[in-house]
């Protein structure tokens, strides 16, 4: 049963503040999995397991920790109020860039951090169409259940977790995606304005397809493809997909498997080396994607074809 300070908010006004908590990380307190070396521009996921920890934590980027394991009776302080609560598998607590803040828990814990740097997430607020904030764009949530969150976590951690080919591609995907939905639910600024339907004018949509295929070897990114556009990686994302139906990661994908099966069906380049030319650097990768897709192997689908 979940336990709070307060009759309706878990939150409540104190004389202490935060910055009078000592405590420091501990030095287990290092993550299991980190994305800072993945490149991921604007955006770095981090999955913890700490047990008694009592830490003042810095938070220059806004911050979505997700619970991962019930039971962790959580307290926080920050900016002169307490909050205290019983988190469950799923919790979410939202932090926006600024003060530090002093967390507390003895349990043993679970959470994967997501930071977004304040640039990225002013940026998109900008070209969204907000209204401009007096002061941080997000709202402190101490213990939200939220299944869109959930799932955006989820889709992180599976790719901090893992290589994946059109990795950079899809996590900025993912990083649009939890922008806009925290400047839409979790946000001190006007709700974002719809950017209606609008679609690429054919001679960009062509630029755009040419510049995937061109590049279908390296580790596309929405940047570079905008870039090639002259126009912002949101605008970019939101446009290409009115205009396909498909977002800029899926239909790299799709660019990839006609690419491979055309190799397969007209050549005899060994399959290694079709995985290569189709951005698949782990042709165990190749070959799980391929049959994911077709239903079947690399090498079946050439003998049949």
């Amino acid at each position: 049963m979940r336990t709070t300070l307060a009759t309706t908010d878990p939150c409540r006004e104190t004389n202490r503040s935060a910055a009078a908590d000592p405590g420091v990380w501990p030095a287990h307190a290092q993550p299991l999995a980190t994305s800072r070396n993945k490149g991921w521009n604007g955006v770095v996921a981090e999955l913890y397991r700490t047990r008694e920890v009592d830490v003042m934590a810095p938070f220059p980027d806004h911050t979505v920790t997700m619970h991962f394991i019930s039971g962790v009776n959580l307290l926080q302080r920050r900016n002169g109020r307490a909050c205290e609560t019983r988190m469950r598998a799923g919790d979410i607590v939202i932090t926006p860039a600024g003060e530090p803040k002093a967390l507390r828990h003895q349990e043993e814990a679970e959470v994967l951090k997501i930071k977004l740097a304040p640039p990225l997430l002013e940026r998109i607020a900008a070209e969204a169409g907000c209204a401009k904030a007096r002061e941080s764009l997000l709202k402190d949530h101490f213990g939200t259940r939220d299944p869109q969150l959930q799932h955006l976590c989820r889709e992180f951690r599976a790719e901090l977790e893992r290589e994946r080919i059109g990795a950079r591609l899809y996590v900025e995907s993912l990083g649009l995606q939890l922008a806009l939905y925290l400047l839409r639910h979790y946000s001190t600024v006007s709700p974002v304005i719809d950017a209606g339907t609008g679609r690429l004018p054919p001679h960009k949509l062509r630029r755009a397809i040419d510049y995937m295929n061109a590049h279908l070897r390296d580790e596309l990114t929405l940047q570079g493809i905008a870039n090639a556009l002259s126009i912002s990686p949101f605008h970019f994302a939101h446009l290409f997909k009115h205009t396909t139906g498909l977002s800029p990661h899926r239909y790299v994908i799709e660019l990839r498997l006609e690419r491979a099966k055309a190799l397969l069906r007209n050549t005899e380049m060994p399959i290694a080396e079709v995985a290569q030319q189709v951005g698949y650097w782990n042709t165990s990768h190749f070959a799980v994607a391929f049959h994911r897709a077709t239903g079947f192997t690399p090498r079946a689908f050439r003998r049949n074809a």
